[in-house]
C-alpha cells in the first residue's frame, strides 16, 4: 500500500477516534460543568481538563488501536498483546506531549475550549503516526 493511501486511511481511523474523543469530552462537560466553568482558576480548569482527556483518552485509544490494525497497519512485527501495550505507550507519550499545548493555552490564553481541545490532537496525531509506523506494525 502506498504511503499517501496508507496516511489517508490513517486519517480516516484518526476521524473516528476523535470523533469517540470528542464526545467522551461532550459528555464530561456536559455531564459536570461545574468542573469547567469560567468562574474557576485558569490552572484549576487547565487540570481538569487533562483530567477529562484522560479519561477520554482510553476508549478512543482502544478504537483507534482496533481501526489502525485493521486498515493501516501491517500487524505481525509484535505479538497482539505487546503490540497492544506498545501502541499504548506510544499513545500515552503522545498524549503526554499533546497535553502541553492546551495546558499552556488555558494557563495564558482565553482560548475557546474547542480551540483547546483540537491543539491537543493535532499535536498528538502527528506524534502518533511516525511511531505506530516504525516502532509497533511494521516487520
Amino acid at each position: 500500500m502506498c504511503i499517501r493511501d496508507r496516511f489517508g486511511k490513517y486519517g480516516v481511523c484518526g476521524v473516528i477516534s476523535v470523533v469517540v474523543l470528542a464526545l467522551v469530552i461532550y459528555l464530561g462537560e456536559s455531564l459536570q460543568p461545574q468542573f469547567f466553568s469560567k468562574n474557576l482558576p485558569n490552572q484549576t480548569l487547565a487540570w481538569n481538563t487533562a483530567i477529562l482527556h484522560f479519561i477520554a483518552f482510553v476508549p478512543s485509544n482502544f478504537v483507534a488501536y482496533g481501526l489502525n490494525r485493521w486498515l493501516v497497519f501491517t500487524p505481525g512485527r509484535h505479538p497482539a498483546k505487546k503490540e497492544l501495550v506498545l501502541f499504548t505507550i506510544i499513545s500515552l507519550l503522545s498524549f503526554s506531549l499533546g497535553e502541553v499545548l492546551p495546558f499552556w493555552f488555558i494557563n495564558n490564553f482565553e482560548f475557546p475550549r474547542p480551540v483547546v481541545h483540537f491543539s491537543f490532537i493535532i499535536s498528538s496525531a502527528l506524534v502518533n503516526f511516525v511511531c505506530r509506523k516504525f516502532l509497533v506494525f511494521e516487520k
